[in-house]
């Protein structure tokens, strides 16, 4: 038996919440094997990001040859890398093994959800030239969609779509720009691929701070998309949609959204800090039987 398996590049939060820690929690709710590279390692607690250590490259680069000469690799996730030396080295070993990696998703990590920076400006340019390029699919929000194009934060859904079409433009076949920031009644999300262009709506979670969504949902995208893959190779992706069609990707992230949004919800009365006034992490454990 072959399961379907991710690999999973970024960061050691110490807290569990986001980073590595968060990527491996989705895959096992969601059915999918975890493998992990550390880029860097976080002091990281509910209440934000403290000191962050950053991994020389060719400890990155040791783990990603290691595990790509091992493991059947579905789908590769890659999230917080902290530095331009850590992107390059990356970027390298995509070049290197794109053949073993099946589909790349990027979640381009710069910010964290404190508004701590998490990557030097010359580790935000290296990604946009480096790593944009190359994978299939990047996932950002709106700062991170702005900060990578170099221009301001979009302000409406039309620029949201015209920042996600000019990522596009940079190579990747599909980016979700996640619209938490719009003052709306609902968050909106901005998806262009190879179909066209797709708004996702959901309604906004008031008066909440989480910790670890953005990690959560570019994994479970991965994940799923490793699903897909497993499913091809059973031969039963019709059940999932038309192979090659140009909704899957739709799909995909229509259904990390709904394993978000349920994860979220299902936060709402943890209490796992000594401290109030931190960040909730959402919540992994929804698919496990807690009997």
């Amino acid at each position: 038996m072959r399961p379907p398996l991710v690999l999973a590049m970024s960061s050691a939060d110490s807290d569990g919440a986001a980073g590595l820690p968060a990527d491996l929690k989705t895959f096992t709710a969601l059915g999918v094997y975890g493998a992990g590279v550390t880029t860097m390692v976080c002091s990281a607690t509910t209440q934000g990001v403290g000191d962050v250590h950053h991994l020389p490259p060719a400890v990155i680069r040791s783990q990603i040859d290691a595990v790509v000469g091992d493991l059947l690799i579905d789908a590769v996730k890659i999230g917080a890398l902290g530095s331009a030396a850590a992107v390059a080295a990356v970027a390298q070993a995509v070049r290197e093994h794109r053949g073993r990696l099946g589909r790349i998703v990027l979640d381009p990590v710069m910010i964290s959800s404190q508004g701590e920076a998490l990557i030097s400006a010359e580790g935000a340019q290296a990604l946009r030239d480096q790593l944009v390029p190359l994978v299939d699919m990047v996932c950002a929000n709106m700062s991170e969609a702005a900060q990578l194009l170099g221009r301001p934060l979009a302000t409406t859904i039309e620029e949201m779509r015209d920042q996600a079409l000019a990522l596009q433009a940079m190579g990747p076949d599909s980016v979700l720009i996640t619209g938490g920031r719009l003052v709306d009644a609902d968050a909106v999300d901005v998806l262009v691929h190879p179909g066209g262009t797709d708004l996702l709506r959901a309604a906004r979670v008031p008066d909440r701070r989480v910790r670890g969504a953005g990690s959560t949902l570019s994994a479970a995208i991965a994940a799923q998309v490793a699903r897909l893959a497993d499913f091809d190779r059973a031969g039963e992706l019709g059940e999932i949609g038309e192979e090659g069609a140009d909704d899957d990707v739709v799909t995909v992230v229509a259904s990390a959204r709904e394993f978000l949004a349920s994860a979220i919800e299902n936060a709402a009365d943890w209490q796992i800090s000594r401290r109030p006034g931190g960040s909730v992490p959402v919540n992994h454990l929804i698919t496990l039987d807690a009997r």
